[in-house]
């Protein structure tokens, strides 16, 4: 089945086929509104990858290093073939010289539970060869990255709130694992528990507390971010974010008369 759809338009800095030197710090943050179309942190790789879908249909991919959080390459491509079957989505992404990139998402209505998918469930990748696997996570309110670490802050089915943090550092030694409701993940190097969600006129916060330690996820309205962290108030760190998506609750269905 050949055809294009128009999602939501995004932006990135124009891209090439060839890798590019890592950027200064200020010119890695490529999460800005509107929001990416998603973000593949690679649970089998060292890599995270950003994807950035126009209304025109063209795709722009950054990647980016889980060494230290630098830019490694920007290429851009254009949807070619969209095929469903088996309760799934296969995206083609080509340039000129043909088909170079795949990118698979699941019918939310084939998960365990449906209503999970507050984020679209891509679960993998195949960029010029190459085979990634994407994190993804039930009731994602967030999903993100700094030079540091990629996180999930996410729900449980009671509402109750969690930051799952994968630090770079551990990401040699990560290792899937299972997860309830379709979750794709590694073993997380941090899980803080029973979040609380905030809004004040500038952003979206999330704050964690445990043992004299204070986390703050600040989601700023200009689609920037930072992760704040202080031990019994002193200060410890201030991350700024490199990209982000956020999610929500599905649109409940309306009843059959």
């Amino acid at each position: 089945m050949r055809f294009a759809v128009a999602l939501l338009a995004l932006t990135l800095a124009a891209c090439t086929q060839q890798p590019a030197p890592p950027a200064a710090e200020e010119e890695q943050i490529s999460m800005r509104v509107p929001a990416p179309w998603f973000i593949c942190d690679s649970i089998n790789g060292a890599s995270v990858f950003v994807f950035e879908r126009t209304a025109n249909n063209d795709v722009h991919v950054a990647e980016y290093g889980k060494s230290d959080g630098g830019l490694l390459a920007r290429n851009g491509y254009f949807v070619g073939d969209e095929e469903g079957a088996a309760g799934s989505i296969n995206t083609e992404l080509v340039r000129d010289n043909g088909s170079d990139a795949w990118v698979h998402q699941t019918n939310p209505g084939m998960l365990e539970t449906p209503a999970s998918a507050y984020t679209r469930p891509f679960g993998s990748a195949q960029i010029e060869g190459r085979d990634i696997q994407c994190r993804w996570m039930p009731r994602t309110r967030v999903a993100g990255f700094t030079s540091r670490r990629s996180f999930v802050v996410h729900e449980d089915a009671a509402g109750a709130i969690t930051y799952s943090a994968y630090n770079f550092a551990d990401n040699a030694s990560a290792r899937a694992a299972s997860g309830a409701e379709n979750a794709r993940t590694t073993n997380a190097s941090l899980e803080l528990r029973n979040g609380v969600a905030g809004q004040t006129p500038e952003a979206t916060t999330y704050t964690f507390e445990t043992q004299g330690f204070r986390y703050v996820l600040s989601l700023n309205r200009d689609g920037t971010g930072v992760l704040d962290v202080t031990r019994d108030g002193a200060p410890l760190t201030s991350e700024p974010l490199i990209g982000y998506q956020q999610g929500s609750p599905p649109a409940p269905t309306a009843a059959t008369p």
